[in-house]
């Protein structure tokens, strides 16, 4: 069984395609009114084109908000954790299934956050789980409760190191990696995870706060040369402070930031949508973790630390 912690676009996507090809899921919601709805209305996958891809009845599905945790998993503890949370999510997830995990043996932990130090996070406080990286560029909108778009397939790495050898991750290869294949999921196995993880804080720190301040979609970043321009400047901001760090990069990343922008040309970026809610944003784990850096290598990012101060105060309400 896999236990998917976090429903929003990225969790449906992952949750719908593994439980349509007969995996075992177990997926925990935020919200008693959430989980309700996927029990009654199962997830669907819509393509871009609108049809649906895939759909899951309800009644097939284990479904239920995370404050059950500690009592559900008393009588089937979990082996297998992807945590599709947002960072800020993360202290408050482990606060609801660490006191039941520590009496749990070979617990599995697939990390797909974006920014970075949530590794160390986690690590420090579930020392005894194996955990495993993972960044992804699977584009996902959220319709509903119960329902996304899938807006663009992407890549999925996992990160791996052999010199470990444990069982643990033996079974990893056998069910989770196996079962993510069958679903139709484009997944790699990489030695060199810490690398794709400054990719996509790259990315996200480039997309993300962009589209949030002038509130537009992926694609229509590409359309005018200021836009053009902005991000270029947030790109070559952080490459300089990935140089500053000794962090090792590759030219390529430009074109890929345009190739993203491309594939999600009408989603909505998930700060964007954090925004548009009036909710906390994850720029102070993008964005805010770049300027962070600059600062600890002696350098400086003044355009991604004055993105981070706006859309932080974006999310005030006003009255």
């Amino acid at each position: 069984m896999i236990d998917i912690i976090g429903a929003g676009s990225l969790g449906l996507l992952f949750a719908g395609r593994l439980a349509a090809t007969g995996t075992d899921v177990r997926l925990w919601t935020r919200t008693l009114e959430q989980a309700r709805s996927i029990a009654c209305d199962g997830i669907t996958v819509f393509d871009k084109g609108g049809e649906i891809a895939v759909h899951v009845p309800g009644d097939t599905l284990k479904v239920a908000p995370l404050a059950d945790w500690q009592r559900l998993n008393s009588h089937a503890p979990a082996q297998w954790i992807f945590l599709m949370t947002k960072q800020g999510a993360i202290e408050e997830v482990l606060k609801q299934i660490l006191p039941v995990a520590k009496t749990e043996r070979e617990t599995g932990i697939v990390c797909l956050q974006n920014g970075i130090g949530h590794i160390e996070r986690i690590r420090q406080a579930w020392p005894e789980a194996e955990l495993y990286p993972a960044v992804t560029t699977e584009g996902a909108k959220r319709q509903g409760a119960a329902s996304i778009v899938h807006a663009g397939a992407g890549v999925t790495e996992i990160g791996w190191y052999e010199e470990r050898g444990k069982t643990q991750d033996r079974n990893f290869k056998q069910y989770v990696l196996n079962r993510l294949l069958a679903a139709g999921f484009d997944v790699c196995l990489s030695k060199e995870i810490e690398n794709g993880m400054y990719r996509k804080l790259l990315i996200n720190a480039v997309i993300n706060p962009l589209t949030a301040i002038w509130r537009i979609r992926n694609g229509e970043l590409l359309l005018d040369p200021v836009r053009l321009h902005m991000m270029r400047k947030l790109y070559d901001e952080g490459i300089q402070v990935y140089e500053a760090r000794g962090i090792r990069w590759d030219s390529s990343w430009w074109d890929q930031i345009l190739n993203v922008c491309q594939a999600t040309a009408e989603n909505h970026s998930s700060m964007l949508a954090d925004v548009l809610a009036q909710s906390m944003t994850e720029v102070a784990s993008i964005n805010g973790q770049l300027v962070q850096m600059a600062e600890q290598a002696g350098v400086t990012a003044p355009t991604h630390e004055v993105l981070w101060q706006l859309i932080e105060g974006m999310r005030l309400k006003e009255g």
